[in-house]
């Protein structure tokens, strides 16, 4: 055996993985572990029963050697292998959400559920502590994290599994938020009083021994997270982009070159693809609408440094909001809220951009300083990860766990947020900074400061089991349902969005669908259905608090946009991407007006007050 077979050390991969919940009991499929998969399980994402299935994390452990390289995947048939995980929820025992404590403006922030104090407060820390697991298909009670308890009551978050080779299954929660307090019902997006849900995060830990040697082994971190209603949709700035662009100057090197088919058409893509959860992006980036960059004839002249197609590069890029800007440019790109929310928008941060460093891969595109490289097939399906090089493996499970995450609006958000984006949360990349057993978080008092938060004796350098969701809305539920869009109808009906990519707005429904890519039915009746949508939250009703508060009950009803075939010819856009799955008897609101529910949003306080 050479030097470059032998393995000296071992990783879990990906770094950080993304479990989500689901309210059905035994059925559940495995996150995705390529980019641009086709994600949908067989039989959907719903059991017989209609209920949400759960998306579980797997992880994986790769061996290196002394060079960086991965010698192969360890499995249960080389190593002795076992798995430790310690998860918690902390978010009823945290701080508030005012908004983002690194922006200007940023408020202090007083903690949930003040009334309990001093020792009173580990009431509200939902901590089962760690479990191991081994072998292959092992399952059972004793690896359920079910012995944690919320103010007395048992909570389960969920449990861990093995697959037939011994790689690591996470199961989140079930999608169970409540309160013990009668009548306590929701008043808010973020902050409701005595309440708790099921969402998790913690350290994935391994013991790995190979022909009776201990190998080191680079932890990973596991985060729940409420579900994805929109699988195949990437958000225009996706967490991954949001941890290149801070960890760029420490772990990540930088391309050497612009490349229009890696860098370049992804972001012009995304917007595309947002056409199938927001009705306003339908219109201006959808088939065959002014921005359709789907469009082979367009997106050749974008990708051309002909001289003759540098004015229309430019043309676009001066579309996008720059993230430096001092100014609101309300009506730049993307037309999407900020971390600084505001209704309607004023401060610059009301309004989010893309990173910095898509900014600036955008701005040598439209001078010419890029490899005119595009390849169509682009955006081809991968498959499976062993189709795939073994050197390649780890970092496309690290990417892709974070590819199908938001990189914002981080208010809060929908699986993590804005303390990812500081590089003092990581110890590598991709791999959160522990916090030693014995070095226990110092009380923060009851007030939680943004100079503290962002100190070096703060929050963001060092995490323990709960630390990442406990900065998400409480419960998750109140703010899925309370984020959407066109809150201020004078100005659009259908924009600024919040996260389209997670939760929809406003769908193309399986009955229209169905009209679209029927034969026998005229052209103008095809296209009148193609271009119709729906409220993906019509199964809801009352007010926005009684939605937020059906949702706690109702989410697994909601539909999920999948990929669906759109037939030969051309006549429409091959996928489609379609609401399927609805639980909710909506036959009544399938052909309402979109512009006819305009809710008022839950009040969310600016971070400049």
């Amino acid at each position: 055996m050479s030097a470059n077979d032998t393995i000296v050390r071992a990783a879990i991969h990906p770094g950080i993985g993304i479990a989500r919940v689901g309210n059905s009991q035994d059925e559940y499929f495995y996150a995705p572990e390529v980019v641009h998969a086709v994600v949908t399980p067989p039989g959907g994402y719903k059991d017989g029963t209609g209920a949400l299935k759960r998306q579980a994390a797997r992880f994986r452990i790769y061996g290196y050697n002394r060079h960086g390289k991965i010698v192969r995947e360890l499995t249960a048939a080389d190593a002795d292998i076992a798995w430790t995980v310690h998860v918690a929820n902390t978010k009823a025992a945290w701080y508030n959400f005012l908004g983002p404590m690194d922006i200007p403006g940023a408020q202090p922030q007083e903690l949930r559920n003040p009334e309990f104090r001093g020792a009173d407060r580990a009431q509200l820390r939902i901590d089962p502590g760690p479990r191991t697991i081994r072998g292959v298909h092992t399952s059972g009670a004793g690896y359920q994290f079910d012995n944690g308890s919320f103010l007395g009551k048992p909570v389960y978050l969920g449990e861990l599994r093995t697959d037939e080779a011994g790689r690591l299954i996470f199961l989140g929660g079930h999608g169970v938020s409540a309160t013990p307090f009668a009548h306590d019902t929701i008043t808010t997006y973020a902050d409701n009083h005595g309440w708790h849900d099921d969402v998790s995060d913690g350290p994935v830990n391994a013991e790995v021994i190979v022909g009776g040697r201990r190998l080191p082994v680079d932890p990973a971190w596991v985060v729940t997270a409420p579900p994805n209603y929109a699988p195949e949709v990437v958000a225009i700035r996706n967490l991954f982009d949001v941890f290149e662009d801070s960890c760029l100057a420490w772990w990540v090197d930088p391309p050497k070159t612009v490349s229009f088919t890696r860098h370049i058409w992804p972001i012009l893509n995304r917007f595309n693809e947002l056409q199938w959860v927001n009705f306003g992006f339908f219109l201006q980036f959808g088939w065959k609408a002014p921005f359709d960059f789907t469009r082979q004839e367009y997106m050749q002249r974008l990708a051309s440094k002909e001289a003759r197609f540098k004015e229309l590069r430019l043309q676009v890029f001066n579309l996008f909001r720059n993230p430096q800007a001092t100014d609101l440019q309300l009506t730049a790109w993307p037309q999407t809220y900020g971390d600084d929310v505001q209704i309607p928008p004023q401060a610059p941060l009301s309004m989010l951009s893309v990173t910095q460093t898509q900014y600036n891969r955008l701005q040598k595109w439209a001078a010419g300083e890029f490899e005119a490289d595009w390849n169509p097939q682009a955006a081809t399906p991968l498959g499976n990860l062993e189709n795939l090089p073994l050197d390649s493996q780890g970092d496309m499970l690290d990417v892709t766990a974070l590819h199908y995450c938001l990189g914002g609006p981080f208010h809060p958000g929908c699986e993590l947020t804005w303390p990812m984006r500081h590089y003092t949360m990581y110890y590598a990349p991709y791999r959160i900074r522990p916090r030693a057993a014995d070095d226990p978080e110092q009380d923060y008092g009851p007030v939680l400061t943004p100079e503290v938060a962002l100190s070096e004796n703060g929050p963001l350098y060092a995490n323990g089991p709960g630390d990442l969701t406990r900065w998400m809305a409480a419960p998750w539920q109140s703010d899925t349902a309370g984020c959407r869009a066109g809150y201020s109808p004078e100005y659009d009906p259908y924009l600024p969005t919040f996260w389209p990519a997670r939760v929809p707005n406003h769908v193309l429904t399986w009955e229209h669908y169905q009209k679209a890519i029927d034969p026998k039915l005229s052209n103008e009746e095809r296209y009148a259905a193609f271009e119709t949508r729906a409220d993906w939250f019509r199964g809801l009703s009352g007010g926005i608090i009684a939605q937020m508060q059906q949702m706690v009950s109702d989410f697994g009803k909601q539909g999920v946009v999948v990929r669906q075939n759109a037939g030969s010819g051309g006549t429409f856009p091959n996928p489609m991407y379609v609401e399927t799955e609805v639980g909710f008897d909506t036959s009544q609101a399938l052909d309402k007006n979109l512009t006819t529910q305009r809710l008022v949003p839950p009040k969310r306080k600016s971070s400049r007050g």
